[in-house]
């Protein structure tokens, strides 16, 4: 079995001190109702979609870091691995001199493939949060267009309706906002983890 050193590289334990501390604010919220108000809030159910694209994601997120740590580790001992990281692709294709920069930018471009998943997940959270305003504006003005008498019960019915389609219109948009930012922030430490590993591995192909 071979024993890897620790790279230098904290880019896995960045990420993962970042999904802890997303995940504390989940909780706190959660056992502050905010959550719960939300859900419950949301007629539509765009929100359970939405928070269910980050969750997905996230785990997607991890996958990627702790790959990029993996490859960091082999690059830093020379050590081989019996895992399919791109890592070994390149270093085979490098000793059976193949050319550097070709390698080098399919290796870029590999990743620039894996992390545009993320940053597609991160617009549809957004569009989707957008979706839900829409949504909600129909549902609110739907009951006026249905009112036929200015009794007071009718009103009554009519602004209970309409406050319902403005909040599926507000909890959507505040759901969309923060899953969209968590996943691009997520995926933006990623990045600067491929980009470092890309850097490393100009390195080691000059040497």
């Amino acid at each position: 079995m071979t024993n890897f050193e620790q790279p230098k590289s904290t880019g896995l334990l960045r990420s993962l001190l970042l999904l802890v501390l997303i995940l504390f604010g989940f909780w706190v919220l959660n056992d502050q109702g905010l959550v719960a108000i939300v859900l419950e809030g949301d007629k539509s159910h765009i929100s359970k979609a939405i928070l269910s694209l980050w969750v997905i994601v996230s785990i997607y997120w991890i996958y990627i870091s702790r790959n990029i740590y993996l490859e960091k580790s082999i690059l830093a001992n020379s050590a081989k691995s019996k895992k399919n990281l791109s890592i070994n692709k390149y270093i085979r294709s490098l000793k059976q001199g193949e050319d550097k920069e070709l390698l080098l930018r399919i290796f870029e471009a590999e990743y620039a493939k894996k992390l545009s998943y993320g940053w597609m997940a991160a617009d549809i959270s957004l569009k989707l949060g957008l979706l839900g305003t829409v949504i909600g504006f129909i549902l609110m003005l739907q009951p006026i267009s249905e009112l036929n008498n200015t009794s007071p019960e009718e009103l009554k019915l009519a602004l209970s309706a309409m406050s319902s389609g403005m909040a599926v219109a507000l909890y959507t948009t505040l759901t969309g906002l923060i899953s969209s930012i968590l996943i691009r922030l997520e995926f933006q430490i990623a990045s600067a983890n491929v980009a470092t590993l890309i850097n490393e591995l100009s390195f080691y192909t000059e040497e």
